[in-house]
């Protein structure tokens, strides 16, 4: 699945980073959703995108 928009991704960037960061899910969990956890702790659905196209 792809995002067609950024302003979302990062949305949900930031709530699986600030569910992460409360315990309310564990870094299993977040793996789970594809993501690295250093992609979660970046910040930047940006910068994911740019560092995967580049894959």
């Amino acid at each position: 699945d792809v995002f067609d928009d950024a302003a979302t991704g990062q949305g949900l960037l930031n709530y699986f980073l600030r569910a992460l960061n409360s315990g309310a899910i564990t870094e299993q969990e977040v793996l789970a959703t594809g993501l690295t956890l250093d992609e979660i702790r970046g910040r930047s659905f940006k910068k994911i995108l740019e560092n995967r196209a580049k894959k």
